[in-house]
């Protein structure tokens, strides 16, 4: 039976011809160089004005609409100058509240989404309603940028300009959500003392996973079928083959393109979250994150628990309701003050 990521790869490639022609920003790379972690991936230096708009309410559960303004500051001189020369979609960051009622006092969780998954109805009501009755906590939905409403108008498909061969536009689209996570952690705290979790599906797992290692205030952290390896992921993946050919294009290779991220100190990230308080949900048979290389950042974070599935990485829905019921128990065993 054909793997199913490989028939995912298969079926993006005409969505991926009406993609925006990339361009070429590898010589711009340099700005990157020398600068230190805490100006790479910054802290919030400040709680933004938030704006909160009630969504729905069903039976048990209520839902908000939070969104705020981006910290954002792109390092790429070009970039920087383009992003504040006008008013841009993802300037605004857009979050989903859905608190199950009777959940206070409970951790709270931000949740990331994966690379081109849209903000539906379905994935509100189905998904994140459903995790949010199992673990019975509140769960506040980042959307990151070129994504949902942060898409622009021009992109025929989200997540269209987010990860590309333009790589200063992808790099810089990591560094924002990483801030803007940060900085929904900063207005979730501020607003209750209650411990704030961390999970994320896919490429939101990547950054789950990022998150672990650069923001300790973190109550736990649960990467879903994901590794932080960026040069392995566009090796693998077989979503990404538009974005190899346009590498290639511009002479670069798979190889290269990891070798940037190395020299930015990426691989040197280790986990700021202690170990008891991660757990891994992964694929056995994932084409898009290798096990080998997953296992790898298990081993360097000291061996957190970790589940392993016998699936691909898209085969991995049916067992969502599996691996949600491992993230209530180990919720519901952590130790708090």
């Amino acid at each position: 039976m054909p793997n199913l990521d490989d028939m995912a790869g298969v079926l993006v490639r005409p969505l991926q011809l009406l993609r925006s022609r990339p361009r070429n920003t590898l010589d711009r790379l340099r700005a990157y160089e020398g600068v230190p972690r805490d100006e790479l991936f910054p802290a919030p230096d400040r709680l933004p004005r938030i704006r909160t708009r009630r969504r729905w309410s069903l039976p048990g559960f209520e839902n908000e609409d939070l969104s705020f303004a981006s910290l954002h500051e792109p390092i790429e001189p070009l970039v920087n100058e383009h992003y504040h020369a006008r008013s841009r979609r993802i300037q605004t960051v857009y979050a989903r509240r859905i608190r199950p009622k009777g959940t206070e006092g409970r951790p709270r969780l931000l949740y990331i989404h994966g690379y081109m998954q849209p903000e539906t109805v379905v994935e509100e009501h189905g998904l994140l309603g459903a995790m949010a009755r199992t673990l019975d906590v509140e769960i506040v939905h980042l959307q990151p940028p070129y994504h949902g409403r942060r898409k622009p108008r021009s992109s025929p498909y989200d997540g269209e300009r987010f990860w590309t061969a333009d790589v200063v536009r992808s790099f810089e689209a990591m560094r924002q959500t990483i801030l803007d996570a940060r900085t929904l952690l900063s207005l979730m705290l501020d607003e209750s003392p209650s411990p704030v979790g961390l999970a994320g599906l896919s490429l939101g797992g990547s950054f789950s996973a990022t998150l672990a290692c650069l923001e300790p205030r973190f109550d736990f952290a649960a990467p879903f079928i994901a590794h932080m390896d960026m040069g392995a992921l566009l090796r693998d993946a077989p979503v990404l083959g538009a974005m190899r050919k346009d590498l290639a294009r511009f002479g670069w290779t798979q190889r290269e393109f990891g070798d940037f991220f190395s020299s930015i100190g990426w691989d040197e990230l280790e986990a700021v979250i202690p170990a008891d308080r991660i757990l891994i949900l992964a694929a056995e048979n994932d084409r898009f994150f290798d096990a080998d290389v997953l296992r790898a950042m298990w081993h360097r974070w000291g061996e957190p628990e970790i589940h392993w599935y016998p699936t691909s990485h898209m085969g991995f829905l049916p067992s969502m309701p599996n691996a949600v019921g491992h993230l209530r128990r180990f919720i519901n065993g952590l130790s708090r003050p």
